[in-house]
């Protein structure tokens, strides 16, 4: 937390020798971000101190400003606020390869892909753990598609939101084309395994997932006339993850995944994990090893991203889908309630290992659940998520 000192000095005006009667004044913060006014110190000099929240560092990725064809080089850049960033890391989805940072320029790099995909580049900043990502779809297989290809094609999938809970179970594909050629063959590939299918509408049986975080497959649709062929179209099925014990089966809609103790595994968003949906429980594990460093300090911040914003509410405890006895409820052991809560559109909740009157006490070696919740804490009940998905992204501070 950082804080900001304002000093008022009171001073005492007499008019025409009338004593007035005194009044109260009203001191009120008007920083953004600010609030938690306190007085320390006697008299018309004292003291206030306004505590104010610790800003979030925030990235752009711009990319190629068209489309480019498959196996040209693209480029991209990234820039950062709140502290600009000197030097990021790269990663890139699914089967995409991952940007060659540019000679001489640590905020630049460079990408080929072989045509007919799109992929998602993330650049995370080194020091403050901010990221952004862009999107680039590649024209090919390295040359637009011939005139008398198919055109319009799109996957219908079954089911129609992608989600499957834990146990997986069967999905369907059906492909289509609106216009261009007759098609005459349909090429799917799962994953990174091409020739996986040549039907128009595959099925498929994916496997139960045994672990915390979902599991997503990625199918991808070339369909073609003779030789003429139209660039590939992508969907893709995530599988939750298992929920381990705790308070869960209260909530439709759980996800839970592995948050990174420190920043080398960037920011998790929601929308590429199962999504954030609006009646759901979004949980981020934290495993905190015993060499922790102890005598720092931690967070975990839900910043929006994507969709529409709305209030949360958010609670530390030993137990997954923690948010017993209403908000305000607390237990250090979390026998009864969460260790902390914290609530807003970009909740927060520091933690340490000292203790401490403000932040939530961990203890090394121990594995920690931070919960997250549509729903406003003055208003519970009701989701404060006006659509079917309110989702974000979740980064969390070393200690």
């Amino acid at each position: 937390m950082n804080s900001q000192i304002l000093r008022v000095a009171i001073a005492a005006v007499a008019a025409f020798a009338v004593s007035l009667p005194a009044q109260a004044a009203t001191l009120t913060v008007d920083i953004p971000g600010c609030s938690a006014l306190a007085m320390t110190g006697p008299g018309p000099n004292a003291t206030y101190q306004v505590t104010c929240a610790q800003q979030v560092q925030s990235c752009v990725v711009n990319g190629p400003p068209e489309s480019p064809q498959g196996n040209t080089v693209a480029q991209l850049t990234v820039a950062c606020i709140n502290p600009a960033a000197t030097a990021v890391t790269w990663q890139a989805s699914r089967d995409c390869a991952t940007p060659t940072v540019a000679p001489g320029n640590p905020l630049a790099a460079t990408v080929t892909e072989p045509g007919g995909r799109t992929c998602v580049y993330t650049a995370t900043a080194g020091g403050g753990g901010g990221s952004g990502s862009a999107t680039v779809v590649w024209q090919g297989p390295g040359t637009q598609p011939p005139p008398n290809s198919p055109t319009g094609c799109a996957i219908t999938r079954t089911p129609a939101n992608g989600q499957l809970t834990n146990a997986g179970g069967p999905i369907g594909m059906s492909g289509a084309c609106s216009g261009g050629g007759t098609v005459t063959a349909w090429n799917w590939r799962r994953n990174a395994t091409s020739a996986w299918s040549t039907a128009a509408a595959p099925t498929d049986s994916l496997p139960a997932n045994t672990g915390s975080s979902p599991v997503t497959y990625t199918y991808g649709l070339t369909a073609c006339a003779g030789t003429a062929c139209a660039n590939e179209v992508v969907t893709t099925f995530t599988v939750a993850g298992s929920a381990p014990a705790g308070f869960c089966g209260a909530y439709p809609n759980v996800i839970i995944v592995d948050l990174p103790i420190d920043t080398g595994g960037g920011p998790i968003a929601t929308a590429a994990n199962g999504g954030f949906a609006a009646d759901g429980v979004f949980v981020g594990r934290l495993v905190v090893p015993a060499s922790v460093n102890q005598a720092g300090i931690g967070s975990v911040t839900f910043v929006e991203f994507v969709d529409p914003p709305a209030e949360r509410l958010m609670t530390v405890s030993a137990n997954p889908c923690d948010f017993r006895g209403g908000y305000g409820a607390t237990d250090p052991t979390s026998a009864t309630a969460p260790i902390k809560w914290s609530n807003g559109q970009t909740p927060q909740i520091q933690y340490q290992f000292t203790p401490s009157s403000s932040n939530a006490v961990l203890q090394a070696g121990q594995t920690y659940y931070f919960n997250f919740r549509n729903e406003a804490w003055y208003a519970p009940g009701p989701s404060s998520c006006a659509g079917t998905y309110c989702n974000g992204r979740i980064t969390t501070r070393q200690p």
